[in-house]
């Protein structure tokens, strides 16, 4: 995704920042001294974290959260428009860092993998840039990035093969009939047909597990397997309201191509 800043599937991971600023603007006032989020409640919750944690999660009432979310909506948009080749796409991405990382200590609770992801990425280009922002040092940005998407669906993979409910087949069922990710009317169709239920389950276990053979496999397996991950993603943010997994796991699929034809080409 470094390494092609000219894509526009490169920049879909500032989508999800967008939808990010959206959704907190909404919720600015659950920031406010009485609300969920309040700065009270913050400062509970990060009261064994770092001293840079603790200060972020206690900064900032409701009218600083929207501020902060008005600029990362400005600044990812404007990543999505120029890119980050160059210029204003990369002053907009540094301040995509420094915001998101001020809303990620400040909210405390409802993190994701999504979020965490998008950090680890926006800090992987501020090391780049770091390191001068060569065509080499986007590259390695890339496979740095790329391992990262593959590590994390192969411990993902492996976490469900490891519980006995996935293996049984009736995660899913479970997870749909919850009041948070739930859709009841889908719950109850994989409770009348538990085939279904084994054969989604056991369908994610194998995807997951298997994904590292980008890695190895041909290129049809590469683009299948990334294929069968936009399906994933895309089902996961209809189905369970997980709206910013599609742009922050998918925006990533240029580095896994990128590091899947590097070790493939030694």
């Amino acid at each position: 995704m470094f390494s092609h800043p000219e894509l526009i599937a490169s920049r879909l991971l500032f989508v999800g920042l967008v939808i990010e600023a959206i959704e907190l603007w909404m919720l600015r006032p659950a920031f406010d001294e009485g609300g969920p989020l309040s700065r009270g409640i913050a400062s509970v919750l990060s009261a064994g974290a770092p001293w840079q944690t603790r200060i972020g999660a206690t900064f900032g009432d409701g009218q600083a959260i929207g501020l902060v979310a008005l600029g990362q909506g400005l600044a990812a948009a404007a990543v999505i428009v120029n890119g980050t080749g160059a210029g204003v796409g990369i002053a907009a991405a540094v301040v995509c860092l420094c915001t998101n990382a001020y809303l990620h200590a400040r909210r405390q609770i409802g993190s994701s993998g999504a979020e965490q992801l998008t950090l680890i990425v926006l800090v992987t280009f501020a090391l780049v840039l770091v390191a001068g922002g060569g065509e080499q040092a986007r590259r390695i940005g890339d496979w740095f990035i790329g391992a990262q998407v593959i590590l994390a669906y192969f411990a993902s993979g492996v976490s469900k093969l490891l519980s006995p409910t996935w293996r049984r087949g009736e995660a899913m069922r479970g997870i749909l009939s919850t009041e948070g990710y739930g859709v009841p009317a889908l719950s109850r169709v994989l409770t009348a047909h538990p085939r279904a239920d084994v054969f989604l389950c056991w369908s994610v276990i194998v995807w997951e597990t298997l994904f590292p053979l980008v890695l190895v496999g041909p290129r049809s397996m590469l683009i299948g397997m990334l294929a069968l991950g936009v399906l994933f993603h895309a089902s996961c943010a209809l189905l369970m309201g997980l709206n910013r997994f599609p742009w922050a796991f998918c925006g990533c699929y240029t580095a896994v191509w990128v590091t899947a034809a590097s070790v493939q080409s030694r």
